[in-house]
């Protein structure tokens, strides 16, 4: 009776041929897998784009254009024509990793960004608001730690209470003197904003507006009369306070705890700072001249609201300007807000995906060709 070298019949040879080629198959897939993950990671768009919604089904439309993305690696959303109520705050706020929101070309409704509209975003960096924004209400971007900076329009005028409490990374705000009120704790613990001026239309600086904030210097507008309970309080930092008003405001309670600093008024005025004595100041009279401060908003700010700033220049020219304008705006946000890839995401296969089909093909071809050689080879 004969019998192969090794004493196994062929079939147990084939068999264990097989089972090597599928092992070694299952290695290079894994190795593929491994390599491909990275490159989707990078193929994959991170920005969204909505173009127009209906108010209050801003939900609706963030789907719609997502067009299946998974929330959680979208991070930049530009939202260019619509009017946001409470319930479209909302919806911005399911997407976990949002880092850049750009509103500039939108309206909130009644002018008002609503109370707790995006607090305590993990990721959120850059926040730019509607174009007819006029109050920020309480809580709206309070504890977003990452918050670095936010740009508003010039018509805005109140900021209420814990407006942007908490946001320790955000280096500057653009408040106008068109700002009436700054509410209680509205920038508690904005440790990186080093400089601030109080706008001119602020009469009253209520409690714990400033506490824990990195200032270095800060100028108070002439109208101030009042410094309610904490407003400086723990405001380390602080050395230089420049003071308008005619009189020292009254302080309410301990305004300036932990800090000393050099107050600088007007001559005429120093007698009546002997309260602000007793809490640690040193008061220096050595400003001169009329108030000429203020709280100037940044051209790059207006640049993003050509709308409101042409509406200032001239009520006669205001039509014209908001046309051109909006015309302006529109070619630009379709041809450079809109990301690329947010175009081409609507249809085909990407990239990656052929390469894994077109190495899985070639792997199932070198098999079958490898298991057919074989199989000749045995019989023969």
């Amino acid at each position: 009776m004969s019998k192969n070298k090794n004493n196994k019949p062929h079939y147990v040879k084939k068999k264990s041929m097989a089972v090597r080629i599928l092992m070694i198959a299952l290695a290079v897939l894994m190795v593929v897998g491994f390599v491909m993950i990275p490159l989707r990671a990078e193929e994959r768009d991170d920005s969204l784009t909505v173009r127009s919604f209906e108010t209050g089904r801003l939900a609706d439309a963030i789907s719609e254009a997502a067009n299946g993305t998974d929330y959680n690696f979208i991070k930049n959303v530009a939202v260019l024509s619509g009017t946001l109520n409470a319930a479209d705050f909302g919806s911005l706020a399911a997407i976990p990793n949002l880092e850049i929101l750009e509103l500039a070309g939108t309206e909130t409704e009644n002018g008002i960004i609503p109370e707790n509209a995006l607090p305590s975003r993990n990721q959120l960096s850059l926040i730019t608001l509607p174009k007819n924004t006029v109050e920020i209400g309480a809580n709206a971007f309070s504890n977003n730690k990452k918050l670095v900076k936010v740009t508003m329009p010039a018509t805005v005028t109140k900021i209420d209470d814990f407006a942007f409490a908490y946001c320790e990374a955000l280096e500057n705000i653009p408040v106008s003197e068109k700002v009436e009120y700054i509410g209680e704790s509205a920038f508690q613990d904005c440790k990186a904003i080093k400089e601030f001026v109080i706008p001119a239309g602020i009469t009253e600086i209520y409690p714990n507006t400033f506490s824990k904030c990195g200032f270095e210097s800060i100028s108070i507008g002439p109208n101030v009369t009042n410094i309610d309970t904490g407003v400086f309080a723990d405001c380390n930092g602080l050395k230089d306070i420049y003071v308008y008003p005619e009189n020292a405001p009254t302080l309410d309670g301990d305004v300036f705890r932990n800090v000393s600093a050099n107050i600088h008024c007007y001559a005429d005025s120093e007698e009546s700072y002997q309260s602000w004595l007793m809490q640690n100041m040193t008061v220096t009279p050595d400003l001169t001249g009329e108030y000429s401060l203020s709280a100037e908003v940044p051209e790059e700010n207006n640049e993003q609201y050509p709308e409101t700033t042409a509406a200032e220049i001239s009520e006669t020219e205001e039509s014209v300007s908001e046309t051109d304008a909006e015309t302006e705006e529109t070619t630009t946000s379709e041809t450079a807000a809109v990301p690329a890839s947010a175009e081409s995401n609507s249809g085909g296969l990407s990239v990656g995906v052929v390469v894994v089909i077109v190495i899985m093909a070639v792997i199932i071809a070198v098999l079958a060709t490898i298991l057919v050689m074989n199989s000749k080879k045995n019989k023969n």
